[in-house]
């Protein structure tokens, strides 16, 4: 392919036509900078959020402790009211054995030395 003036001059033209376009069409770049006030009210307004969260929580537990506490009175009465006697046996939600490290296998079978 001969480079003849027609030629360089068209793709010297094709380029800065393509750079103008490219520069025209371009996404507008905004800068903005929020003031501290902003992101401390952000901050505060995310740490009341969490807090909420964590008092929903906190009485949906109870809630659901309570609700196992009736449904255990509850079946009581109903046997209570049948006549039936009933053994009453307590688990503790609050283990704490499950925070206890597990026991040597040797000192679980007693053969120890």
């Amino acid at each position: 392919m001969e480079l003849n003036v027609l030629t360089l001059g068209s793709l010297i033209l094709t380029f800065a036509a393509g750079g103008f376009a490219g520069w025209f069409l371009r996404r507008p770049k905004t800068i903005a900078v929020a003031p501290p006030n902003v992101e401390r009210e952000k901050t505060l307004a995310e740490a009341r959020h969490q807090g909420l969260l964590n008092d929903v929580e906190q009485h949906l537990s109870e809630t659901q402790q309570a609700l196992i506490e009736l449904a255990d009175h509850q079946s009581a009465l109903a046997a209570e009211l049948r006549g039936e006697t009933r053994l009453e046996i307590s688990e503790d939600m609050d283990d704490t054995d499950s925070l206890k490290p597990p026991r040597d296998y040797a000192d679980s079978r007693g053969q120890l030395l």
